[in-house]
């Protein structure tokens, strides 16, 4: 095995950092590496020697990640049972996306499974309650897959307002209506950050998710229009109060849609500063028909504003299921506090899944992103890519031993804990487990066993069924090439907003017809092409 010369921070120059700034580092903050800023020094006494990991990689797959490979299939669209909390990873990485893991975004759906919701008939029917949290470039694609409807996605809880936690809303929310979401967009997510522009005039941005909709509402408007010939609007939809969903607001979408029409787009901003030491006033959600309670809780990434959330379930032997998804957030107390869950006594009563962000240690990162198969730090610019990685892992991120370090003090311990937004693959998940049992022997992770894991790695499509004293992982079985969701389509619906005289769809009220070439030409009593379509 080659020996590698370890990097400190005085081997970077600012003309180094200034050249590295292009490296494919920058998902990790999206946009904020700080570069321009002085070399940091060593820091003295950090017991801490050379990476345990045995690089190269010691017969590790590289290219691979095996483990799914155990878990048994889950057919899309499985009924859940009455006591049955169901996560499923629809989006597990962080920038840029693999093939196999798209940005993050994480579906939760409660039981029980109804059949024929809000009227409709011949649809797959859809859990009693179902939310998603974050939805980042790409995962409309798995949630198509999974044939999950856009009726069952009106629930996102978003952790910041990063692009790998929140780009794929446009589609949700423009395509919805057109399928079977015919009724608002809800969309929790943090106030403004209070951070000042340090450019003269230290501008005070609304960096808020009340802003966010708003501009996304009037960037969407030729969109929502050209699509407004369909019915948007389910008749006997039951708009819902600040005190029907224990909201923290009044649901009041932006613009002026009508609160019962499918292109309303509903803020829900929340004070990213409250945790819970007062009671209740971290309280996003909470819904006495289905049983579910969300809370929220600030953690430490790239701005002050991003968000953890806490999801607890009553299931109907009067259980409660619980999860904590942090996002993405450096190592910090709160994350910890939330998983201890504790009661109205003080008495910690831990959580059934625990989801926590987990990156590469900065040598192993600056490695994959310059395509090596070992830390070679005589390599071009390698060096400056380890400071450039650490300067955005002290903006961001929790790195593989750091997250070994947190979980050690959550007691009890998770039932399950996953590590996610981590680029998953024999090696790195190898490597990463040896960081985080030098902080908690009591880890398993055993792919020849898997529901034996009491930790895993997140990869796309990924189902965990939570039970009341069970948690069994299983892999979502789907093809490349399924087409769109079966959906739920409520009945009745309302007249669409372009219509005709007698109240039916009318879809040529926006048109400029004069250069059309229809099917038929009256003039010369001729068939130009089969109005069917064949």
């Amino acid at each position: 095995m080659k020996t590698a010369k370890q990097a400190t921070g005085t081997d970077v120059t600012r003309r180094d950092a200034l050249k590295l700034s292009g490296l494919a580092l920058g998902g990790l903050a999206v946009g904020g590496v700080a570069v321009g800023t002085r070399p940091r020094t060593v820091r003295a006494g950090q017991p801490c020697g050379p990476n345990g990991c045995d690089y190269p990689n010691n017969g590790w797959p590289t290219q691979q990640y095996t483990y799914p490979t155990g878990l048994d299939p889950f057919t899309p669209n499985t009924p859940l049972d009455d006591d049955e909390m169901r996560i499923t990873f629809l989006g597990s990485t962080f920038p840029p996306s693999r093939r196999a893991q798209q940005m993050m975004s994480i579906f939760v759906e409660v039981g029980p499974w109804i059949q024929n919701p809000n009227g409709s008939t011949g649809g797959p029917g859809q859990a009693a309650d179902s939310f998603i949290f974050d939805c980042g470039v790409g995962v409309v694609t798995n949630y198509k897959a999974m044939q999950i409807g856009y009726g069952r996605m009106d629930k996102l809880f978003i952790t910041h307002l990063h692009a790998d936690h929140m780009n794929d809303l446009s589609a949700i929310y423009c395509f919805g209506p057109s399928e079977d979401r015919k009724w608002p967009m809800y969309v929790w997510g943090h106030g403004p950050s209070g951070v000042k522009s340090p450019m003269p005039p230290r501008r005070l941005y609304d960096d808020g998710t009340k802003a966010f909709c708003q501009h996304l509402r009037e960037a969407m408007r030729w969109h929502t229009e050209s699509f407004s010939f369909l019915p948007t609007s389910w008749g006997e939809y039951p708009i819902p109060t600040r005190h029907s969903w224990g909201l923290p607001c009044d649901p009041v979408p932006v613009g002026d849609d009508a609160p019962d029409d499918g292109f309303g787009l509903v803020p829900i901003e929340l004070d990213w500063t409250k945790s819970g030491q007062v009671p209740g006033d971290n309280v996003a959600y909470r819904n006495p028909t289905t049983r579910v309670k969300i809370t929220h809780f600030p953690v430490i990434h790239t701005r002050k504003g991003s968000m953890g959330y806490k999801l607890e379930w009553t299931a109907p032997n009067g259980q409660v299921l619980s999860m904590i998804y942090t996002s993405d957030t450096r190592p910090e107390t709160i994350s910890t506090d939330q998983a201890k869950n504790k009661d109205a006594n003080g008495v910690p009563r831990g959580v059934d899944v625990f989801i926590h962000e987990m990156i590469l240690p900065p040598e192993l990162l600056t490695m994959k992103n310059l395509g090596l198969t070992w830390p070679d730090h005589a390599y071009p610019n390698f060096n400056a890519g380890v400071y450039m990685a650490k300067t955005v892992e002290e903006s961001s991120h929790t790195p593989q031993g750091a997250f070994g370090y947190l979980l050690s003090q959550i007691v009890p311990h998770p039932t399950l804990t996953v590590a996610a937004h981590f680029p998953a693959a024999d090696d790195t998940v190898a490597c990463a487990l040896n960081s985080v049992k030098a902080h908690c022997p009591w880890v398993i992770w055993d792919p020849k066993h898997p529901n034996t894991s009491n930790m895993i790695w997140a990869t796309d499509l990924m189902v965990l069924s939570v039970k009341p004293g069970q948690i069994t992982q299983k892999l979502a079985v789907v093809s490349d090439y399924t087409f769109g969701a079966p959906q739920n389509v409520p009945s009745p619906l309302k007249t669409p907003k372009y219509h005709t005289a007698d109240g039916l769809m009318d879809p040529t009220a926006q048109l400029d017809l004069t250069t059309l070439i229809p099917p038929y030409d009256k003039d010369t009593k001729t068939w130009n092409y089969c109005e069917n379509g064949y």
